[in-house]
């Protein structure tokens, strides 16, 4: 559609990482003038909370966190992997990895990075109990045990599973496994504020922090560790501020203006400059949205049981006014689980329910549907209540955080029926499939809605353990045949989000992932 002086548009590669997208945000926009003394101001759709990697699960969180810590692998720039903290990578098996952690790379109170202190940080986070981190190390690990052994000498880490599972080079770029420095393991709480100086492995530390408000880091003097990225031009800025987005039309004044000097956008703002010679942008598809319908025993969901009441919710939903309302009309058609992009997905039109609206009415009036959704995207939530109400259902909304919004999903299903669910298309399929089939969120597992869907599981499981990339594909599209064929969820849209960046500036794309860490000063 819009292509002129992009810089990078890839096909998506799967890749791990637990970053949920939304698509607006609220706070100030108070920016310092970018100067030749290397400041990018940068912004961010909501503030972080938390600083520790292993607990990030809202966008901004997981954003913040490649500034910070780095990771053994990252993504190549169009596929595959290239190394981080780890030089060399090898798997002797679908549970047996090793790991060639590179010897000059330093802390930012200068300790070596040693790959005890690797291993030290992936323990800490497989061992976390937070629902988030649960749900991060089963993507990462996979649904087993998982062991994780240091030899200094010769300069290795070995991470050796109970289950076979074959996204663990996928895992390892996600930023949830960024490496925590010994100070930072030293002092959880710390870690979280971001107020511990030697806790960051990466190239930026935070200077300062207002909570809701704003973010500034600070390149290391001493680091020198930077992916070996072929296509990043310019120089990585001394200071980088990150502030919250109060609204796209706001962003696009501040980045008009040079208030912004990179930011995001994925509605019509983004056309205010493509076409313009003074800017350039990468695209990226970001998020595949759904609707999760809650099977979870013991919720008291009124579509526990009722595959009647879910085809109507989905007979009940005109996918093109959603995108309409949320992305106006930007978005593409989502037939699956996530977006097409992703390898091994299948078109899964013919499985899903027909807009119906009388149909609907039939079977959801009366009905009172409690909607989970995040907040910031009001008209497309908007959208969707009101399309139910149509349909005669009472619909009472419930809209967070996303932080809150995920723990909510994920911990308190009994306060919700139906959630609108944004998964990032850089995850691995196996991680969308994840989301629908397995143990559920209570029991460690990824699986929101709590669907018993034992075949689907076979499938992925199977998937997962294959050897072979045909097998892999079959057992993955079987799986979520199961899915649609169960309605455990609705299919919307995905998105496209244009990373804008003035002259002078200029950031990349990865394997359809927008590194933070790549903006850079070109002029």
């Amino acid at each position: 559609m819009i292509n002129k002086k992009a810089i990078v548009v890839v096909a998506l590669v799967s890749a791990a990482g637990l970053v949920l997208t939304a698509c607006a945000g609220e706070g100030s926009s108070t920016q310092t003038t970018s100067t030749a003394d290397g400041v990018i101001n940068t912004e961010l759709w909501y503030a972080p909370t938390n600083f520790d990697p292993a607990l990030a699960s809202g966008s901004s969180d997981v954003s913040v966190a490649r500034l910070g810590f780095d990771t053994l692998l990252r993504k190549g720039e169009t596929e595959g992997f290239i190394g981080g903290l780890a030089t060399d990578w090898e798997a002797a098996s679908g549970a047996e990895y090793t790991f060639t952690i590179r010897d000059d790379a330093t802390c930012a109170d200068g300790t070596v990075i040693t790959p005890s202190i690797v291993a030290a940080s992936l323990e800490y986070f497989a061992a976390s109990e937070d629902s988030a981190a649960q749900a991060s190390k089963a993507s990462v690990f996979g649904p087993g045990e998982v062991t994780i052994t240091a030899d200094d000498d010769a300069g290795t880490v070995a991470i050796d599973l109970s289950e076979a599972y074959s996204e663990v080079f996928n895992g390892l770029t996600s930023e949830v496994t960024g490496i925590i420095c010994p100070a930072g393991l030293e002092d959880p709480e710390g870690l979280a504020a971001g107020t511990v100086d030697g806790a960051w492995s990466g190239p930026y530390t935070l200077e300062s922090f207002s909570a809701g408000v704003s973010a500034t880091y600070t390149l290391r003097d001493d680091y020198d560790a930077w992916p070996d990225w072929s296509g990043v031009d310019g120089t990585p800025a001394g200071t980088i501020n990150i502030t919250v987005s109060s609204d796209s039309n706001t962003s696009a004044n501040l980045v008009a203006s040079g208030g912004v000097d990179i930011t995001r956008f994925y509605d019509a703002n983004a056309e205010r400059f493509v076409d313009d010679d003074a800017y350039s942008y990468v695209t990226l598809p970001s998020s595949a949205y759904t609707l999760i319908f809650n099977q979870n025993a013991g919720s008291g969901s009124v579509f526990i049981d009722r595959p009647d009441l879910r085809v109507a919710v989905s007979e009940a939903i005109d996918k093109e006014g959603f995108n309409a309302a949320g992305l106006d009309g930007l978005g593409t058609a989502l037939t699956t689980v996530t977006a097409s992009t992703v390898p091994n997905t299948i078109d899964g039109s013919d499985l899903l329910p027909e807009l119906d609206a009388a149909a609907a009415s039939d079977a959801l009036t009366g009905t009172t549907i409690r909607l989970l959704a995040m907040s910031n995207w009001d008209s497309a939530i908007d959208f969707l209540a009101e399309s139910l109400r149509a349909a005669g259902a009472t619909v009472e909304l419930s809209v967070l955080d996303p932080a809150d919004w995920q723990s909510q999903m994920r911990t308190q299903p009994e306060k919700w029926d139906i959630a609108l669910n944004a998964t990032n298309v850089s995850n691995p399929l196996s991680q969308a499939i994840a989301t629908y089939v397995g143990p559920s969120a209570a029991d460690g597992g990824r699986n929101i809605g709590g669907a018993d869907n034992a075949e689907g599981y076979a499938f992925l499981q199977a998937g997962l353990a294959a050897g072979d990339p045909e097998e892999q594909a079959a057992n993955f599209e079987a799986a979520q045949t199961t899915i649609l064929e169960d309605v455990s969820m609705t299919p919307l849209i995905t998105d496209t989000h244009f990373v804008i960046a003035r002259e002078g500036f200029a950031s990349s794309v990865f394997s359809g992932y927008w590194d933070i860490s790549s903006m850079r000063i070109t002029g």
